[in-house]
């Protein structure tokens, strides 16, 4: 593509020096452009631009027209360029950085949108000089890394990120490493691992935000508390091996504060040395982030250049009627837009991938995709740590929560492991078979069919027999509870014929002196006669909060724009209580329209059924004594995971329960949260276990939680702890606890705008503080307006207006004319 090189610079306050390069001419054009001409459009700053959606069309007329002047040479420069288009660079400063140069427009279309020869604007630094390097002749390389600080939000759905470019690039050379810490420190200890040319691309995700004026990144520390990465830190984590291009997909990282007097994170890392940069001029949707994420890597991973996969970008988010399209911008030195990489030709995608190996008895992969795989964030980083430092871990939990499609998402972050997956039964002959199967080495295969005892064949084969010296492998161990037995006391335990077995496979990896590691997913916690000490537990439980809302989503039938009831939505979230595999059976009996919703409710009832009796839970409780029966049955007046010290007001005077709660962990039947040691037993027992007849059992819970949650952790205190403290509360009768706690989510979900949630919790938090202070009284006067503020906010006029006015009675009776209370209520009934 030709280049048309502008430079705009501010004389004085009155005129603008304009210089442009028209393409193939090594001397420039000047003209003088008055600032009064385009001052209106440079006032209105940030608030116009990037929040209140302009009309795109008319604000890049008017810059067009400026540019253009009287002499018409960008129009004529536009109507003589060729295909495949015009690259427009544009360098500009300060308070002209700030203006969206991105919908230039011409009168006839943006000129974006020009079929066969569209004009690309880019941000320009003349002074960033790049030496052109030719397209490499292998596959797309890109780093992906998302950042989740703990206690961040909202929660951004990274994961549809990364899956929707893996959708778009399935069929082209594309290789997506992902960086799964989140900390910027850990990325650096990756990338200089890497040489110069590694990686083509590094994709960052997540929040951005400008801290004391200066543009900041929301990263995670190593133990994923949220830290503030500044240009400086990112820079340096390239250790100056510098990728080609950066793309910080977050909210400002392309947006100078200060009306463009402060550079942007985009700015600041081009001029630094890193060749291109892409970044978001505002605040972007996440849908926006993700489309233009997908389509722009398919468009480099074809080997088209950086300026055509960006104009192929803009055509599609405006395809997509994504209303932020313009606030994608690219920041580059000179000459830095090529092509990464070589067209792929006639590529052929290879045949299997890591979730292929994932097969049950019947052939079936039996582990989500990307494009279904959703949260598991800390527990994926604690995984990968560990197995940096030790042989291996077991996943470990009820069934239907994911184990195995978590094993799978593992091994494909250990992008350098060979993966060996063995279902179920674990012998001898099945080792050696897998092992034989990738096996390309002579001397490899010769030791695998020696007569050597099955330990020193391993040992000796995984040091001596490799195709290559750096192969390692991964061993997966999945749904190992096929190898387990209950011994006399009920714990499970290896059978005989595995002890042996799992010995030499653990040993034979210790001696070989190499890497090797173990992956096992099991329904139970199992103890190994030998190297149990290298092997680390990881708990996995239902899914719940932001990650549960990301499951939803990816699941027709409860997706808020669904056809569903939402009273049989809610009855199949219930039910399914954060299970994957139960939330995607019920998924599909929600899709059939042909039945109406009695025979729902029976077929729900049915998949609930077949469920318990695929994850074998019903026989497993009749093995358990009553003294852990009943423990499972109180501790289901939490609806939360709760910590250990909160169980144990409810099971003080359970003999031995501290010894129970590990058998129930370990089978699964109670869910263990960490770091902070906490307990939940899944709703799915709740028909399973014995109906509690103790009347102070939840009035205990309420106090406990209160003390723990309300009183000593206001800081920490979340909706969905809110949530738990007044269901709690409203159960045991204890209307002051429910009435703070009650207030509080009303003030929040009010202040949110989430009027139609707030309104039915409002109408119980009115009539707790009726019982608890009376007919009279302020707090029920501001209770009253509180609603009636939300039915109004929701157009519900009728019965909005006789609370206010009820508000406004109570409040001059009890509070006088004067009262501010009763100045807000006359103010809402104008």
């Amino acid at each position: 593509m030709h280049t048309l090189r502008v430079e705009l610079t501010p004389v004085d306050n009155i005129w603008v020096k304009l210089r442009y390069w028209l393409p193939d001419k090594s001397q420039p054009e000047t003209r003088q452009l008055a600032l009064a001409d385009i001052q209106p459009l440079i006032d209105r700053g940030e608030l116009y631009y990037y929040t209140h959606w302009p009309d795109l069309k008319l604000v890049g007329q008017q810059l067009f027209a400026w540019l253009d002047g009287d002499g018409r040479w960008l129009s004529r420069a536009v109507q003589t360029c060729t295909p495949p288009g015009l690259v427009l660079a544009i360098a500009t400063e300060a308070r002209l950085a700030h203006l969206p140069w991105e919908v230039l427009h011409n009168g006839q279309g943006f000129l974006i949108e020009r079929v066969g020869t569209p004009v690309i604007p880019v941000r320009w630094l003349p002074k960033a000089a790049v030496v052109a390097k030719p397209p490499a002749q292998r596959s797309l390389q890109v780093l992906f890394m998302a950042t989740a600080p703990e206690g961040v939000q909202p929660a951004l759905d990274f994961e549809q990120e990364e899956a929707e470019i893996l959708r778009f690039t399935n069929d082209l050379p594309l290789t997506l490493r992902v960086e799964e810490s989140g900390c910027v420190q850990q990325m650096a200890n990756l990338w200089r691992k890497h040489s110069q040319d590694t990686f083509d691309v590094f994709h960052l995700t997540g929040h951005a935000t400008l801290q004391q004026g200066q543009p900041v990144f929301l990263t995670e520390t190593d133990t994923g508390e949220l830290h503030y990465s500044h240009t400086t830190e990112l820079f340096r984590a390239f250790s100056g091996r510098v990728p080609r291009l950066v793309f910080l997909s977050g909210c400002r990282t392309a947006q100078a504060s200060e009306d463009g007097y402060v550079a942007s994170m985009a700015i600041t890392l081009v001029q630094q040395g890193i060749p291109a940069v892409l970044g978001w001029g505002s605040p972007v949707l996440d849908r926006s982030a993700t489309l233009a994420a997908a389509q722009l890597y398919q468009r480099l991973a074809e080997g088209f250049s950086i300026i055509e996969a960006l104009g192929a970008t803009y055509a599609h988010l405006r395809q997509q009627q994504v209303p932020d399209w313009h606030l994608l911008r690219l920041h580059v030195g000179t000459g830095a837009w090529g092509a990464l990489v070589e067209p792929p030709g006639d590529y052929v995608p290879p045949i299997e991938t890591v979730q292929d190996q994932f097969l049950d008895a019947a052939g079936a992969v039996r582990v989500a995709g990307p494009e279904q795989f959703v949260g598991r964030r800390r527990l994926l980083q604690d995984c990968l740590k560990h197995l940096k430092r030790q042989m291996g871990v077991l996943l470990y939990g009820l069934g239907g929560n994911g184990k195995s499609t978590l094993a799978n998402r593992l091994l494909e972050r250990l992008a350098d492991y060979t993966p060996l997956v063995i279902y179920r039964q674990v012998d001898d002959t099945e080792i050696t078979s897998k092992l034989s199967q990738q096996c390309e080495s002579e001397q490899g295969l010769a030791i695998l069919n020696s007569q050597l005892p099955l330990r020193q064949r391993l040992s000796k084969f995984l040091r001596q027999g490799l195709n290559n010296p750096s192969q390692r492998f991964c061993f997966v161990l999945d749904d190992f509870e096929a190898n387990l037995e209950a011994d006399v006391t009920g714990k499970q335990v290896l059978s005989a014929d595995v002890v042996v077995v799992i010995n030499d496979l653990f040993n034979a990896i210790v001696q070989s002196g190499q890497p090797h590691r173990v992956i096992l997913t099991s329904r139970y916690d199992v103890t190994f006669p030998e190297q149990n000490q290298r092997i680390e537990r990881m708990f996995v439980s239902a899914l719940k909060g932001a990650d549960l809302t990301k499951k939803y989503n990816r699941l027709t039938s409860f997706q808020p724009q669904s056809s569903v009831d939402v009273d049989l939505q809610q009855r199949a979230k219930t039910v399914a209580d954060g299970s994957p595999r139960l939330l995607e059976w019920l998924d599909r009996v929600l899709q059939d329209a042909g039945i109406d919703q009695a025979q729902i409710l029976d077929h729900m009832a049915d998949e609930e059924t077949r469920f318990k009796e695929n994850i074998l839970v019903e026989e497993l409780l009749k093995q358990q004594s009553d003294t852990l029966k009943e423990m499972l049955a109180r501790a289901l007046v939490f609806e939360l995971a709760v910590p250990e010290a909160d169980m144990a007001a409810i099971w003080h005077d359970l003999s031995d329960w501290g010894q129970h709660c590990q058998r129930a962990v370990a089978l699964g039947l109670l869910e263990l949260s960490r770091p902070q040691v906490s307990y939940r037993v899944p709703r799915i027992l709740e028909s399973l276990l014995p109906v509690l007849g103790e009347s102070n059992l939840a009035q205990t819970a309420a106090d406990a939680l209160y003390e723990l949650w309300w009183e000593q952790g206001q800081e920490r205190l979340t909706e969905e702890k809110c949530l738990e403290l007044y269901r709690l509360a409203t159960i045991a009768e204890h209307d002051e606890q429910a009435a703070k706690v009650g207030e509080t989510i009303a003030t929040r979900w009010k202040d949110q705008g989430r009027y139609r949630e707030a309104i039915p919790f409002c109408v119980d938090n009115l009539a707790v503080r009726k019982r608890l202070l009376g007919d009279e009284h302020p707090d029920v006067a501001q209770s009253l307006n509180n609603l009636a503020f939300l039915y109004d906010n929701q157009g519900r006029y009728s019965e909005a207006e006789p609370l206010y006015q009820a508000a406004l009675a109570m409040g001059k009776r009890l509070l006088g004319d004067e009262h501010p209370d009763v100045a807000t209520s006359l103010n809402n009934l104008e």
